[in-house]
């Protein structure tokens, strides 16, 4: 994979497929590659250049231990320096959980880069609303008792525990962006499982904003990255109709 300079951090990215700018984002502990299951790639590239990235603490990219290196609003950022990196002052964005939560900052701190956002598996709270449950992962990251979070897998090393607590350190610090889109007009879709604990929020936030939503019947959480044809089907559609 390529790589970005982002200040100190290296920033592993590929692209694949021809076309308008869609830069994915994929969720806590997950790789860029992980787009590739679940048929994602596949998918989108038919309609884009198709931008897959590690981000800072996960995948081949630079693990920092420093929480100030994996704020939202730092992943914001990044994705902003790749679509320069690509020569494209306007792309789409598709992030699924943090990486969602990353799309929406982008919709509040930088709309106009935005042609169409996707997001999966989140909302626009702030993730103090599940504060007590960020902690207590936080504290089991620092423990050193979740070595086997990831197994080492050919070039594939497990992931680096501090890595992720500082991840989650940084995500607490995020405000949310209710309140923060009204320069945000990229046509945008919420999509998330009804079984996800994070369903009744998305649904809501997709209301209030007056978002399109897609609802995915018998599908939690990880099942909507990582095997949900309707999900990749629902964004597929929506990148084919909006990316410009």
């Amino acid at each position: 994979m390529p790589t970005l300079k982002f200040n100190s951090l290296d920033v592993n990215y590929k692209i694949s497929g021809s076309g308008p700018l869609l830069i994915l984002h994929h969720g806590f502990g997950s790789w860029g590659r992980d787009w590739h299951r679940g048929g994602w790639i596949e998918a989108l590239e038919k309609d884009a250049s198709v931008l897959i990235f590690d981000s800072v603490g996960h995948g081949l990219s630079d693990r920092s231990h420093d929480p100030e290196d994996h704020t939202v609003e730092q992943r914001a950022a990044v994705v902003n320096a790749l679509a320069d990196e690509y020569g494209s002052e306007k792309y789409g964005f598709v992030g699924f959980s943090m990486g969602g939560r990353t799309g929406l900052e982008l919709a509040a701190s930088s709309p106009e880069r935005l042609s169409m956002l996707a997001v999966g598996g989140m909302h626009l709270l702030p993730a103090t609303t599940e504060a007590d449950r960020f902690e207590r992962r936080i504290r089991v990251l620092r423990s050193g008792r979740a070595k086997s979070i990831e197994q080492p897998d050919g070039d594939r090393p497990g992931n680096d525990p501090l890595a992720l607590a500082a991840s989650h350190e940084a995500l607490l610090q995020w405000r949310g962006a209710e309140g923060r889109l009204a320069s945000h007009t990229a046509p945008t879709l919420l999509f998330c499982g009804e079984d996800d604990s994070h369903f009744p929020n998305a649904m809501e936030s997709a209301k209030a904003m007056n978002f399109e939503f897609a609802a995915l019947p018998n599908t939690n959480h990880d099942d909507t990255f990582f095997s949900s044809r309707e999900a990749v089907d629902s964004v597929a559609k929506f990148v084919s109709n909006h990316l410009i």
